[in-house]
């Protein structure tokens, strides 16, 4: 379930990403997402780094090219997965230290159901119990969060701009899903077989923590990709109607212009 919903988050912040990049060039935008531009970076050099993956360029604070380039790693499949996959752990672990930093302003309490059945009909409840814990953290967050109190502000932006960073590039999303689905599928097995991390109080504590920073940054996402789509088509809309207009009134004008030119030249040549 949280891998469901970590790949969830990376393929909405990649196509969020992917629409502001290609309608909003502005660089205001890009001066509000550094910081999570910064993490999202130095999440790729640090793994490179402990992976011994050597890295051969890395732009942190340029608003134009900002980005990280390694070589292949020495273990191909895994340590793609390892480098690809640590911006959002690496936004996610920020979003937590911004929260507890700022006394935790807006309190969840939603919870991880440790027991489905892998089967179909589990895929589906997992599904809803990501939706049903999707619509409860909007709720939560709607009804405790207030405009006047410049700690939640501020947690809002944190989880905005690090909710959209966690955006892998669309060649590395397979590694994502290989990955997470190995993983799933190794948790599993070690259930299967009686090793229960549940009864450790660190794992559960880091599975909370994650699966509702996991459940904020969807909601976060879904805002940000709805809100695009909306603008996106006022935007379309006032092209292929008033844009449209405006323009067709400057071309009749200006052939107005042209054509009582011609005419002023067509008169005082038959004057000669």
């Amino acid at each position: 379930m949280l891998g469901l919903g970590l790949i969830l988050v990376a393929v909405l912040s990649s196509v969020t990403s992917g629409l502001w990049g290609k309608f909003a060039d502005a660089k205001i935008i890009k001066v509000f997402l550094l910081p999570g531009s910064i993490i999202h970076d130095l999440s790729h050099a640090l793994v490179c780094l402990i992976t011994g993956t050597t890295i051969k360029e890395l732009n942190l604070f340029a608003l134009n090219d900002s980005e990280i380039k390694y070589d292949k790693p020495k273990i191909p499949v895994l340590f793609d997965f390892l480098i690809v996959a640590a911006p959002i752990f690496g936004c996610a672990f920020f979003i937590f230290f911004i929260s507890t930093i700022l006394g935790n302003p807006i309190r969840f309490t939603q919870s991880v159901n440790y027991e489905f059945h892998f089967s179909l009909y589990g895929l589906f409840c997992i599904v809803k119990y990501l939706y049903f814990a999707a619509v409860t953290t909007f709720c939560t967050f709607s009804k405790q969060f207030h405009i006047t109190n410049i700690g939640h502000i501020f947690f809002l932006l944190t989880v905005l701009v690090f909710s959209f960073s966690m955006a892998p590039k669309k060649e590395d999303i397979k590694f994502l899903l290989l990955g997470f689905f190995v993983l799933a599928l190794t948790f599993f097995c070690l259930e299967k077989f009686g090793v229960r991390l549940s009864k450790y109080s660190w794992w559960r504590f880091c599975i909370h923590d994650l699966w509702a920073i996991t459940v904020l940054s969807l909601c976060a996402l879904v805002f940000l990709f709805s809100s695009t789509l909306v603008l996106m088509g006022i935007v379309a809309g006032y092209r292929s109607t008033i844009g449209r207009k405006g323009s067709g009134a400057g071309k009749g004008a200006k052939g107005k212009d042209e054509g009582a030119g011609n005419k002023g030249a067509a008169n005082k040549s038959a004057r000669r």
